[in-house]
């Protein structure tokens, strides 16, 4: 029998955790048509995985290619392919591309793109999916509906309670883009326009995950000091609304919360083995990546930038706000500014910019904010590499980006990404795999395909099995890891040798082919 690719003499795991076979794998078309011995069988592409593991392609399902608008400034998603990462989900932390009940209900990604990048020619989440389908993506791509899109479009940039009326508008939104595809709901409640959201209001919009079907995702209310409320209360949310939940890049930020990683762990485990469906991902890096503004206080940002820039203007609520800031503990020498309006702090720490100002750290902070009408992004060194490896051995735990998705072109534009968007599933092999040996192969390759499939209820992916599509990635186990740093971000990974998504060559001998063979996956 003839196929389109054949991936010999490989070892093969098929990300249901099982133990690994010898195998070759047939592909014909979109599709795994063969496992097995396959002999002398002839192919247009003939693989020669000797040495190397054969396992399903990796879906990220925390991804900010589409809010940060990396989807369609770099379409092919090199940086994740090259990692193996086959499918990308997005609409992650509350803020989503659709549906779109207003025109303000995009406004929410201002805080990490420039509006002006992206022609919007959809309303509801069918148009864009089918906007996204004619973009020809690189890899597979499926959203969950953001809380704070949803509420913008009903009541634009008012920071309010929902009305029952309004809630009614809201909950609409959310049940027709369930019913056009999106995976579920994402919050992202450490934002001011869902932080004002009260737990009530939370689970009764969560109901219509309920009827409807879906996983309700969240970015914590807290990730700091307030970090155990923050997990109560998202088990609170998943119990009466009856739903899936899934806490996105659950981590301790601060040393004084770090001790708080040990007990949310067992609430997480305790809520499990009371009939709760919950599980978390987690980015396998020791920083954080975030936008720098969220850093001043919750009262302060109330209303949005138009209304933190007047209260930054203004002398006596400013230093309210800087004295409130020096109670913290802000690691200014562990802040590095990694995108800016202002391209010559790029690359500085805040004490860095502090020092060289003769300014305080919490008056560069502000400074650096209201320079850039709130769209600078930072990465901290403020996550415990204990906590770390913790949560990625985990059974409850995936592994997620919470990136974006480039080329290495990418790096001309002046900016520094967070090396998770080029290195996360690679850094988490090298590290916790090979190195420390925390999690074995084959709880380490579910973490990262059947594990989230399952999950999100993506069919025919996540595992090797003769029918599901042809999403597969081939690399050496000895030498994957990545090829990037903090400070020189866009590199590739190394060690990926073949990345084949819907049964085409997407990575071929080591190197991208720059190839858009993705599709738009739906729930």
């Amino acid at each position: 029998m003839a196929y389109d690719i054949i991936i010999k003499s490989g070892t093969v795991y098929d990300g249901k955790g099982n133990a690994p076979i010898q195998a070759d794998i047939g592909i014909t078309g979109n599709e795994i048509s063969a496992i097995g011995p396959l002999g002398d069988s002839q192919a247009a592409h003939v693989i020669d995985a000797t040495g190397k593991y054969v396992v399903p392609g990796f879906i990220d399902m925390t991804n900010h290619a589409d809010t940060h608008l990396t989807l369609f400034k770099y379409p092919t998603l090199e940086s994740l392919l090259m990692q193996g990462v086959t499918t990308i989900i997005g609409g992650n932390c509350g803020s989503s591309l659709a549906p779109l009940g207003s025109s303000e209900a995009i406004h929410g990604i201002k805080k990490w793109a420039d509006l002006s990048d992206l022609n919007i020619n959809w309303a509801t989440f069918e148009e864009y999916v089918w906007e996204l389908d004619a973009q020809n993506l690189g890899v597979n791509f499926g959203s969950f509906a953001g809380y704070g899109t949803l509420r913008r479009g009903v009541i634009g940039n008012e920071m309010r309670l929902l009305t029952l009326e309004e809630s009614e508008k809201v909950k609409l939104l959310l049940s027709n883009a369930l019913d056009q595809g999106a995976f579920g709901l994402s919050m992202g409640l450490a934002y001011g326009h869902e932080a004002i959201s009260p737990t009530e209001e939370l689970i009764e919009i969560s109901r219509v995950l309920q009827e409807k079907g879906g996983v309700l995702k969240v970015h914590l209310r807290s990730e700091g000091s307030g970090l155990l409320a923050a997990v109560n209360e998202v088990v609170r949310i998943g119990r009466e609304a009856g739903v899936s939940v899934q806490i996105s890049h659950l981590k301790a930020i601060g040393k004084k919360s770090w001790r708080s990683l040990a007990p949310v762990l067992d609430i997480i485990h305790n809520a499990k083995a009371s009939g709760l469906n919950i599980n978390f991902d987690v980015s396998p890096y020791a920083a954080t990546g975030s936008s720098l503004y969220v850093l001043i206080p919750a009262w302060a940002r109330e209303g949005g930038f138009d209304e933190l820039f007047k209260r930054i203007d203004d002398s006596e609520t400013r230093k309210k706000i800087i004295d409130e800031l020096a109670s913290y503990t802000l690691h200014a020498d562990k802040i590095l500014i990694s995108s800016s309006r202002i391209k010559t702090i790029v690359g500085q720490t805040l004490a860095e910019i502090a020092d060289n100002a003769g300014i305080t750290p919490e008056e560069a902070l502000l400074a650096t904010v209201r320079a850039s009408e709130g769209r600078v992004s930072m990465i901290g060194r403020t996550v415990s590499v204990r906590n770390t490896k913790d949560e990625v051995k985990d059974q409850d735990s995936f592994i997620a980006s919470d990136g974006e998705g480039y080329a290495e072109e990418s790096a001309r534009g002046g900016d520094i990404t967070h090396p998770r968007s080029f290195g996360a599933f690679p850094h988490f092999w090298h590290r916790f795999v090979n190195e420390l040996a925390l999690v074995s192969p084959e709880e380490a390759i579910k973490k990262l395909t059947s594990g989230p499939a399952e999950k999100l209820g993506i069919k025919r992916r996540g595992s090797i099995a003769k029918g599901n599509f042809a999403d597969i990635a081939v690399f050496d186990p000895k030498t994957f890891k990545e090829g990037n740093s903090y400070r020189n971000p866009y590199r590739y990974a190394i060690g990926m040798t073949t990345v084949v998504v819907n049964g085409r060559l997407a990575v071929e001998n080591g190197l991208p082919t720059h190839g858009r063979f993705g599709r738009v996956v739906k729930r």
